[in-house]
């Protein structure tokens, strides 16, 4: 059995969802929010961000992982955040030396669902599909997070 991890990333809150493959079969593990808190000054933020994902990849032998890419539009400062956010991220896997790969959200809807303007709805029922779920995973960033951990699938397949 592999596992793949996909990454919403975010600096309040930063989704994640593991997957399990065996052939071509996919298998729903795991999915939440690792969240910070207001509170905390900027480098704790950071530094709770990268210890919850160390105990995350601590509980699977992660083969690969997705982070989604992120396009500063309008709010510069949240941007800058996000990208500090995603700097841990890319650090924390890149110890445990796990292959990871990026990708665009259009490219993401597009691999998933076949259109690039696939809504949030249909991407929501499109993992529920492929992982055989009961009901839409939420919250949105933990669902994201479960179509780039498909995501990873499919990169390691191609390697």
């Amino acid at each position: 059995m592999s596992y793949f991890l996909g990454l919403d990333p975010g600096y309040a809150r930063l989704g994640y969802g593991v997957i399990a493959a065996s052939g071509t079969a996919l298998q729903y593990v795991t999915h939440g929010v690792i969240e910070t808190s207001p509170e905390q000054k900027d480098g704790e933020r950071l530094v709770t961000l990268d210890a919850s994902l160390t105990e995350l990849l601590s509980l699977y032998p992660i083969e690969g992982a997705t982070i989604e890419q992120i396009f500063l539009k309008k709010n510069l400062t949240t941007g800058i955040k996000v990208s500090q956010a995603r700097g841990v991220v890319l650090l924390g896997l890149a110890r445990k030396k796990i292959n990871c790969s990026e990708v665009s959200p259009t490219a993401l809807k597009k691999m998933l669902t076949g259109s690039g303007t696939a809504g949030k709805k249909q991407m929501q029922e499109m993992i529920r599909r492929m992982l055989k779920l009961d009901s839409i995973p939420s919250p949105d960033d933990a669902a994201d997070a479960l179509a780039l951990a498909i995501a990873a699938f499919l990169a390691g397949k191609r390697r």
